[in-house]
């Protein structure tokens, strides 16, 4: 599975939407994005990638696009 497959898996598994909603998801759009589904989130892609997101990290993913951008902050292609 790819990088971005993997993250996209976890967007549907942390916040229990589908597939073709995953690249456009903001915590505006998504009723599940909440603080909740927001640690969930994190923690399954900490555990994808095997990466810690720090504190500011976790504030700033508001969104498919900024997940994105943190993943290859931490060198991770996608």
């Amino acid at each position: 599975m790819s990088n971005i497959e993997k993250l996209k898996e976890a967007f549907v598994e942390g916040l229990e939407i589908p597939m073709d909603e995953v690249e456009t998801a903001t915590m505006e759009s998504v009723d599940k994005w909440d603080s909740i589904g927001q640690m969930s989130l994190v923690a399954i892609i900490e555990d994808a990638f095997s990466i810690e997101f720090d504190p500011d990290e976790v504030m700033q993913f508001t969104s498919f696009a900024t997940g994105v951008e943190i993943l290859k902050k931490h060198g991770i292609e996608i």
